[in-house]
């Protein structure tokens, strides 16, 4: 059975609706960068998965999670991005085809995670899988 991307998209806005209202800040928050740019796994993009921003409060940064939906190869926080200073960042991606329990399908690559410093009010970061050993 093929997993429906629409049916990904709309658990992630209802996640993303909770988020928002479970102290989030909302207009008042805190100030956020936009983040938007293409996912692909060898060279196609990828069909669905997430991209997390965990502020990093041992490095001083404090505020909400994000988690941004990669729909087709492409994510967009679309006014809801993370917040400036560091985080751990995570990213996933899947098949879209449905497997038993696993609706999103099979995990196309391990999970990415990476620590990034956010100082700037917009980034485009594109991710390539798998990545290179460039040492």
């Amino acid at each position: 059975m093929r997993f429906s991307v629409a049916e990904f998209s709309v658990l992630a806005v209802l996640v993303a609706l909770l988020g928002s209202t479970v102290g989030c800040g909302g207009s008042n928050g805190p100030p956020r960068a936009e983040v938007s740019g293409y996912v692909t796994f060898e060279g196609q993009p990828v069909p669905v998965g997430t991209i997390e921003y965990r502020p990093n409060a041992e490095k001083g940064t404090s505020g909400p999670q994000v988690t941004l939906v990669i729909q087709d190869g492409y994510y967009d926080s679309d006014g809801k991005g993370p917040v400036f200073g560091h985080h751990t960042v995570k990213v996933s991606g899947y098949t879209g085809v449905e497997v038993p329990f696993i609706p999103e399908g099979e995990r196309l690559f391990p999970v990415h995670k990476d620590d990034v410093e956010i100082v700037e009010e917009s980034y485009t970061i594109n991710y390539d899988f798998p990545l290179s050993n460039d040492g």
